[in-house]
């Protein structure tokens, strides 16, 4: 296949590794006078224990809370007097901090983020911690407990992975676990994980590489490396389900079909061709699942396929809401019919083609900003092991053939390897003077 998709696509980055093991990746692009400074820890939900999920992500809020030498507020006063932002996040695989300031500035989130991850303790305080859990757990009603279809993730992963596996509780926590974790559970995760040995520090945007690597040495280079951590060998992937199903009452008003399956992790050439396959399915109006539900079929208000670029195995997920009088069964039997078309029939090249310039378009789009590319290296170093592997993800794609992607569905997409979960409309409590009246 010669589509020269994806080969164009670089972000050329220099990689140095100090004596403590902090990797320091460099991105030079002068374009314009910001610089994004962006420290990922090889640390998040998969790397808790069950009884206490929910850590990596409180500890992420807790970090936010000050330091020795930089006291809480005092970290956003500083960026803000610069012109500067700055941002975390944690998920599965790894949790990120992430600040863009002026070139000028760029020592300023270096100094703050020395004083977290050499000065963090000393303000772990219970005190900060139970303000902290409660904002947690707040945060969780809000976008789990109290929001429609809010619950569907959390038990989608649970009937897709068995109970020991690190993907099969969410990010946030369970609400049990979070009101269990203690002052002691949080220093030692942070003293494992949040170190420079288990860190990769990103500088993308207006900076040489060289005067990169003499300012990570100057803030960070004297830091102790932390515990080595064993590398662990990704896991087989999980056992086939067996095509478990199971439905979910909630407060919506229409049935919502999630459907996942476990498929092979990020970066490998069956992830990659699963990737072009999510977007053949449901990305733009002439793609099968949106024909065949949406356009023609009139079954679905919407319906979407996705790929989680996770490291210990892939997700490949479908979601599609139903339309009013229909039933979920029939959103259900006209996916499966859709995957099974492609599993017996194929696809054709022209659909490839088109599926990997939409993969193209939206690379080229989310690599715009430096924040973006500096993300996108840091996570190559943390979860494929060295930031220029982002290239052979990038030209992959352009290998991708039509018999790739049928033998990839053919392979992870069958019935018996699939988790479905049907939310549908709670049933309305009758009102108590009706009831009463009867």
């Amino acid at each position: 296949m010669s589509t020269s998709i994806s080969s164009s696509i670089r972000i050329p980055s220099t990689t140095r590794v100090l004596g403590n093991g902090l990797r320091v990746v460099a991105h030079q692009d002068s374009g314009a006078p910001i610089v994004t400074v962006h420290l990922m820890f090889r640390a998040g939900s998969r790397d808790e224990r069950p009884g206490r999920t929910g850590l990596a992500h409180l500890l992420e809020h807790l970090f936010f809370e000050g330091s020795q030498h930089a006291p809480k507020g005092h970290f956003d006063d500083v960026l803000e007097r610069v012109g500067g932002t700055n941002n975390g996040t944690t998920w599965l695989d790894r949790t990120n901090y992430y600040e863009t300031v002026p070139t000028h500035a760029v020592e300023v989130p270096l100094w703050l983020e020395r004083d977290r991850l050499g000065f963090f303790l000393p303000i772990l305080t219970g005190e900060v911690l139970e303000l902290q859990r409660g904002v947690v757990m707040n945060e969780r009603r809000q976008v789990y407990e109290n929001r429609p279809y809010g619950m569907a993730d959390e038990r989608l992963h649970e009937l897709l992975f068995p109970d020991a596996h690190p993907y099969s509780w969410p990010t946030i926590g369970y609400m049990r676990d979070l009101e269990q974790i203690t002052l002691d559970d949080a220093r030692e995760f942070y003293q494992t994980y949040y170190t420079p040995g288990n860190a990769v520090l990103v500088f993308a945007g207006d900076i040489a590489p060289e005067r990169a690597f003499e300012l990570a040495e100057k803030y960070l280079g004297d830091l102790p490396a932390g515990p080595v951590l064993e590398t662990q060998p990704a896991p087989p992937l999980p056992a086939s389900p067996g095509g478990v199903r199971e439905e979910m009452e909630d407060d919506v008003s229409f049935p919502r079909v999630h459907q996942a399956f476990a498929v092979p992790g990020y970066g490998t050439p069956d992830w990659i061709a699963l990737d072009v396959l999510a977007y053949l399915l449901a990305d733009g109006d002439s793609s099968r699942l949106q024909r065949a539900l949406v356009r023609d079929g009139r079954l679905a208000q919407d319906i979407d396929s996705y790929l989680y670029p996770t490291a210990l195995c892939g997700l490949f997920g479908i979601v599609g809401t139903a339309r009013s009088e229909i039933e979920p069964q029939a959103l259900e039997q006209a996916v499966r019919q859709v995957l099974d078309d492609v599993i017996r029939d194929g696809v054709t090249e022209a659909e490839v083609t088109g599926a990997i310039r939409r993969v193209r378009r939206d690379l080229v789009s989310e690599l715009a900003t430096m924040e973006e590319r500096a993300d996108t290296l840091a996570y190559a170093a943390t979860v494929l092991g060295d930031a220029d592997a982002i290239h052979g993800v990038l030209d992959g794609y352009a290998n991708v053939t039509a018999a790739d992607v049928q033998r990839v569905a053919a392979t992870y997409l069958s019935p018996d390897r699939a988790a479905t979960l049907v939310v549908i409309p709670g049933e309305e409590e009758e009102d108590e003077e009706v009831r009463d009246a009867a």
